[in-house]
């Protein structure tokens, strides 16, 4: 069973939950028709901007509705819809009227989808104000936040799911997840050599660059944000307060997500002083993703380049 599979269960059991939940996509399962009808369950022409203008006028007359966009490069598509009118309704409606729906979609994975498939857009969202953005690094997270998503009643969640969670996770163990409120970070392991932020995905390469450095006796401590909107920042900065270091792990492009969880740090009293200029990043190159398996291959952040990441801020000490 693979992420997309687990998160189905999860989203049926919401669906059970929630009368007033809908979901739409290009493609749904013919038993969610079955059983919750044509109304809520809405199989829509390939059409992403009518989708989640759709869902913006449902939600605003009392429907939960999730959209899956499928592809993460498909939200560009919806900037309209999404940006300029769910993620402002609320103000521009002096609060008479809120957007909340959620979009799904999967970001970037080993597929050779070329550059236009296989992106990780979650560090464009984090300038939207009235937008919250969840990147999980693991299928028990992505299931929690998906909840949490679809429960919520405050406006446009865009939940970013990356292939291959559940290739390490308890399946029982994400089906069974709670709500896991959005603004609070995972500490993955603890340590002092110096903090390791990691997004999505990327979790799982800095998990096994720790297990690695341990082994070495170089012990870092690594976060997982988990939401990018709201930052847990108070729980980074006084990790980075602590070890005096910082890595920055994504999948993304550094002028992302990366460049912004740093921004925001650097604002935190105290925080550039204990770094001393001791930041790596450990992010893809800014140019387009390669269709070439031997490209793409430079461009993943690796555990090999997650530890050497490691290795030059600890030997500069």
């Amino acid at each position: 069973m693979n992420e997309l599979a687990v998160l189905d269960l999860v989203l049926e059991q919401e669906l059970d939950r929630n009368p007033d939940l809908v979901f739409l996509a290009t493609s749904t399962p013919p038993s969610w028709r079955t059983r919750f009808g044509a109304e809520r369950v809405r199989t829509c022409p390939i059409s992403e901007p009518a989708m989640v203008g759709a869902a913006l006028g449902a939600a605003m007359t009392g429907l939960r509705p999730v959209v899956d966009l499928n592809r993460a490069s498909f939200a560009f598509l919806v900037m309209d819809q999404l940006v300029n009118h769910a993620a402002r309704i609320h103000y521009l409606s002096d609060g008479s009227y809120r957007a909340p729906m959620v979009l799904t979609s999967a970001t970037r994975g080993p597929q050779q989808l070329g550059p236009q498939n296989e992106q990780c857009p979650y560090g464009v969202f984090m300038q939207t104000p009235g937008v919250r953005v969840a990147v999980p690094g693991s299928a028990t997270d992505a299931c929690a936040l998906l909840r949490t998503a679809v429960r919520d009643e405050q406006g446009p969640v865009l939940l970013f799911i990356a292939p291959g969670l559940a290739d390490h996770c308890d399946l029982r163990a994400a089906l069974a997840a709670e709500p896991q409120p959005f603004g609070v970070a995972h500490r993955v392991r603890e340590g002092d050599a110096a903090t390791v932020v990691a997004i999505g995905s990327a979790v799982h390469a800095a998990t096994r660059a720790g297990d690695e450095l341990a082994a070495e006796g170089v012990h870092v401590e690594l976060l997982d944000p988990r939401t990018l909107v709201p930052l847990d920042l108070p729980a980074l900065a006084a990790s980075v307060l602590r070890t005096g270091r910082l890595v920055l792990v994504d999948d993304g492009p550094r002028s992302g997500a990366p460049a912004q969880i740093l921004a925001a740090l650097l604002d935190v009293p105290g925080v550039a002083l204990a770094l001393g200029g001791r930041i790596a990043h450990v992010s893809a190159p800014e140019v387009p993703v390669p269709s070439s398996p031997v490209l793409e291959a430079q461009y993943w952040a690796t555990p090999e380049r997650v530890t050497a990441a490691v290795r030059r801020l600890t030997a500069a000490a």
